[in-house]
């Protein structure tokens, strides 16, 4: 911040470019999964994914901090599209397990990313130079991925769907308000928790990122382990139940002040498995059209975040990192009430049935 002399709400900003750019690479990505393969998408995504890193040392202004987080987003979204959609592909009845562990291994890496970069920078290496190791890691991404044989299979929809009558399902819109409210709160935890930290009671990088690595520590092992409770619990009534645990958590840290990072960080085991259980939520709900259904609800879903992420970053300007850092558990809270309603109203669908029958 202080090298661009730039403020939150910039910060904001900026960072929606790179949203902006994972949604547009989804769109692209996706279409390209069918017409030249999985292998292809991952093998372009991490090659804009390595312009992008050797873009990262020569920013120096805004504009080529914007096109850096533009072109990241980009080549971040080739990957995940890639590597996602082919988890079913490779993974015939046994899909969950699978993709719980590749989930697992993104949250992994997250860990691994905060502590090596915590550990870097209090021996004295600046983020430019952090960005050069990265840069290995994307080189030896596209070497293996060149050298690993994956399965030319293409997957297609069995059935058409009426446009139409996709728009007017309620449960669209409903799936749509939830899933937002989900990625607020967890771009909020992943974006704002270090500068909560360091604004509000001045913890130096190092420090900040030991909260923040025990956070995605604990983020990858909900999503490792949360989709065996899931199972027991069923996937709406308990992703309810670990976001009402997350804001707790969160809320009662407020409270305590310094003493309750701690608390904040350990949320992140309860709002980890929020993300890909809405995927699951989503698919059953338009069993028949799921891929259609989940790219719609994501974009629009995604586009909501990139808004309501500038408003708080705009809101840290203007009310503190402290008060700010509130919206996180509001979003959780806001996301139950909807999945709640949707419980409802599908026990009420259920009833009608019932007595039609």
């Amino acid at each position: 911040m202080e090298e661009f002399n730039i403020n939150n709400s910039t910060i904001s900003l900026i960072l929606s470019i790179n949203t902006v750019g994972a949604i547009i690479g989804s769109f692209l990505a996706g279409h390209l999964c069918e017409t030249k393969g999985h292998k292809f998408v991952y093998i372009i995504g991490s090659v804009i994914s390595t312009i992008a890193v050797l873009i990262a040392p020569f920013t120096n202004n805004v504009f080529s901090l914007g096109l850096f987080n533009f072109i990241f987003g980009l080549g971040r979204s080739f990957i995940a599209i890639g590597v996602d959609s082919m988890v079913p592909v490779l993974s015939v009845g046994f899909e969950s397990i699978l993709m719980n562990i590749t989930h697992f291994m993104y949250g992994m890496g997250n860990f691994a990313g905060q502590s090596a970069i915590g550990v870097l920078l209090s021996q004295g290496n600046t983020w430019r130079n952090i960005y050069i190791y990265l840069l290995i890691f994307f080189v030896i991404a596209i070497i293996m991925s060149l050298v690993i044989k994956t399965p030319n299979i293409h997957i297609k929809s069995e059935k058409t769907y009426k446009k139409e009558d996709f728009y007017k399902n309620p449960y669209v819109y409903m799936l749509i308000i939830a899933l937002t409210f989900g990625l607020i709160s967890e771009t909020v935890m992943h974006t704002w928790f270090i500068s909560y930290m360091r604004g509000t009671y001045g913890l130096d990088p190092a420090g900040a990122a030991k909260y923040a690595s025990i956070y995605f520590l604990l983020f990858a092992l909900g999503r490792l382990f949360g989709g065996f409770v899931l199972n027991k619990t069923g996937n709406i009534k308990g992703l309810a139940m670990s976001l009402v645990i997350s804001s707790a958590f969160i809320i009662i840290g407020l409270q305590i002040k310094s003493s309750g990072l701690i608390l904040i960080a350990a949320s992140g085991l309860f709002v980890s498995i929020t993300f890909p259980t809405m995927m699951v939520i989503i698919s059953s709900v338009f069993n028949q059209n799921a891929s259609y259904a989940i790219g719609f609800i994501v974009t629009i879903s995604n586009i909501l975040n990139v808004i309501m992420f500038n408003i708080v970053g705009a809101l840290n300007d203007i009310l503190g990192t402290y008060r700010a850092f509130y919206t996180a558990p509001i979003a959780l809270i806001c996301c139950v009430i909807m999945l709640i309603l949707i419980i409802l109203k599908e026990k009420k669908e259920n009833s009608i049935h019932k007595l039609e029958d």
